[in-house]
């Protein structure tokens, strides 16, 4: 925002040039980015955050020098003559969107004459780039520029019936703004309009129909608080853009909005010969008290790491108008004043605090000390298992965590209710996700209509479900997968995650009833007697529900169920410094025989020599008896300290097929 520092002597008794000016104002959190000799005055432009709209004006910045530097700090006197004729015999206001309009007020000035500004008016306007036009139009500038108070002023003789109307725009309405810009309205836009049609964009731009002009003789001077969201949404929707929008959008001060119409009603008296009706109409439905804020010295001292005075904490939020009020201990009590919306916490007291006590006061050191910790093991965890399934050559997602009941019910049983947030905002996703399997299946469906034909996603994340004993909901870690690939694929990435925090265990899979997996094609996931997930192929009827048009596998494990296979700290071993020996058989079993009893039976055995035991092929068909199958396993054998001779490895082969013969009935296929 620029600024004249002419203009903002006439607040605060500062004498020094605008060097000095822009360290303070830095100084205090408005940084000064350019500044400019104009004519006998200083230009300077001022950085004002999104949070300070208080300080869009001079007065605003001026309050703020003020209390920096410990000088006074004065609102110009307002003051005019009214006349004996009153505001309601002139005009009345409707307030029919008070959501929207929280604050309108009218005067009306008759006997105006439009001309030209006087001098300093127009050297103040003219050096902070605004451009004079004429008395009236010029007033409500200099207000704006002023206090940050939008105003507009409506050729009275102009509106139908003399009348002002808040409210919605109706679709399809249509509106010429004093620009020609046509615009078109719909219901979501407020407006202010007369008996008959829009007149303005509530807080926007006036409309050419009501413009004052040079025949204009009696002025309707509107100052008002629009709310902020349905300006901007305005604003945007129809690329219309103001001084005045801009204000809104960031939030005027309430209690300012009927002193600005004060002071537009006495500088239209004073330079345009206007005689001001008598009173004015406020409308003001939802008028509150001022917001109160606690601060705990204790705690001051904590977030600054200073300790402060007591009289000078008090002093400064003085200065700033939060009427402090100590209660002799450790709390202060302050009244955030009007403008200052943006102060609602303990923590922005604090700001204020230091702000103007000095962000120099607080202490620094040359070095910066850096501790340096090492991943835990959930994040060691993590990191492996991320690893361990790209290289499988999975891709990982990062879903919302609300989702649509339709989505999750599939996953859950009859009855089940999930956790959900109070927000109305959220009609139809308020439900925490029970489970990660619905976002990947969706995340499937999004790659399927992006034309993927091929995807393997998983995703780490937390998933809550009510509490069995009623408090607090339960939240769990959990790993899920989906792969467009056969069971295998699915158990194989499975296993490389397991193997990629402990190479030692071993994931058991075993056949059962899956909620959400076709008959028979759902089994329970274990690591010996444990069960850590479900995982099987995505029934038809959630192939429907996400439209879908291929099958899927899906698994879902409770990741806090594999946190202590991790180990702290990796054993790092050298490579065999002797060749191993592998031998391939090729076995004829029943059908009812799994890989996992297979291997299981073969680990019993405790042969320490053993190195690897690994699937090779299974096949059916010709050569092989109904109700059997042949499956081929490869077992490698290596001993660290020398090399093991044939005649070993056929001992321990023997006892071996022996065993599965003895347990399973399994014979070597010839």
């Amino acid at each position: 925002m620029k600024i004249s520092l002419e203009w903002l002597r006439e607040y605060v008794n500062y004498q020094d040039g605008p060097g000095r000016l822009a360290e303070i104002l830095t100084g205090i959190g408005f940084s000064v980015e350019e500044s400019a000799q104009v004519g006998s005055d200083w230009m300077l432009d001022v950085e004002v955050t999104s949070n300070r709209p208080d300080c869009l004006g001079h007065i605003g910045l001026a309050r703020e020098v003020a209390a920096a530097v410990g000088c006074a700090f004065k609102l110009p006197e307002v003051g005019f003559s009214e006349d004996s004729q009153g505001v309601e015999e002139w005009t009345s206001v409707a307030n029919q969107a008070a959501d929207w309009c929280a604050r309108y007020t009218a005067r009306v000035i008759s006997g105006v004459k439009i001309g030209s500004s006087p001098d300093w008016m127009r050297r103040r306007l003219e050096t902070i780039g605004l451009r004079a036009i004429s008395n009236v139009v010029d007033i409500t500038n200099y207000i704006l520029m002023e206090v940050g108070q939008p105003l507009h002023s409506f050729d009275y003789d102009r509106l139908k019936e003399g009348r002002i109307v808040v409210r919605r725009a109706k679709n399809g309405e249509r509106m010429e703004t004093i620009d020609h810009s046509l615009v078109e309205l719909n219901n979501d836009m407020l407006v202010i309009a007369d008996a008959a049609e829009p007149v303005a964009l509530a807080g926007i731009m006036g409309g050419w129909a009501s413009e004052v002009g040079a025949t204009t003789k009696t002025v309707l001077l509107e100052s008002a608080h629009f709310d902020p969201l349905c300006t901007r949404r305005t604003s945007r929707r129809l690329g219309v853009a103001s001084e005045s929008s801009f204000r809104f959008e960031h939030n005027v001060d309430m209690e300012m909005v009927e002193w600005a119409s004060r002071r537009g009603a006495a500088l239209l008296q004073q330079l345009a010969g206007g005689k001001v009706a008598a009173g004015v109409i406020d409308s003001w439905p939802g008028k509150g008290t001022r917001r109160q804020v606690k601060l705990r010295l204790s705690r001051l001292k904590l977030l600054l790491g200073i300790e402060i005075a007591v009289d000078k904490v008090l002093e400064i939020l003085a200065r700033l108008g939060f009427v402090p009020q100590y209660d002799g201990d450790n709390t202060i009590t302050c009244t955030a004043p009007s403008w200052r919306s943006d102060v609602r916490r303990e923590v922005d007291l604090i700001e204020e605090v230091i702000r103007l006590y000095g962000y120099g006061t607080i202490p620094t050191e040359r070095k910066i000390h850096i501790s340096v910790t090492t991943a835990d093991q959930y994040q060691r965890a993590c990191q492996k298992v991320s690893r361990a399934l790209n290289g499988c050559g999975f891709y990982e997602t990062v879903n919302v965590s609300f989702i649509e009941d339709d989505y999750w019910r599939p996953f859950e049983e009859e009855g089940f209710e999930p956790v959900r947030v109070q927000d109305t905002s959220r009609k139809t996703n308020n439900a925490l996700r029970p489970s990660l399997l619905p976002s990947l299946v969706r995340c499937r469906r999004h790659n399927q209509d992006a034309g993927n034909d091929r995807c393997n996603i998983y995703e780490l994340a937390a998933t809550h479900r009510p509490s069995r004993q009623g408090g607090l909901p339960e939240e769990t870690i959990q790993l899920a997968l989906l792969t467009d690939g056969d069971f295998r694929e699915l158990r194989g990435a499975l296993e490389t995650v397991i193997a990629a925090l402990d190479k030692k265990a071993r994931l058991r899979c075993q056949n059962d009833k899956v909620l959400w997996a076709d008959d028979d094609a759902g089994a329970t996931l274990q690591l010996g007697e444990t069960q850590i997930g479900r995982a099987g192929k995505a029934g038809a009827a959630i192939l429907k529900l996400f439209d879908l048009n291929q099958e899927v596998h899906l698994a879902e494990i409770n990741f806090a169920k594999l946190l202590h296979l991790e180990s702290s700290a990796g054993r790092i071993t050298p490579l065999p410094r002797f060749p191993g020996i592998k031998r391939d058989l090729s076995l004829v079993l029943d059908e009812t025989v799994s890989w996992t009893e297979i291997v299981e039976l073969i680990r019993q055995e405790n042969i320490e020599d053993l190195q690897e035991i690994a699937f090779v092929d299974l096949y059916r068909g010709k050569g092989i008896e109904p109700g059997k199958k042949s499956l081929t396993l490869s077992l490698l054998f290596r001993r660290a300290e020398q090399t093991l001779t044939h005649e070993e490895v056929d001992l321990w082969q023997e006892k071996i097929i022996r065993e599965l013969g003895d347990k399973f009935r399994a014979k070597l296929r010839l």
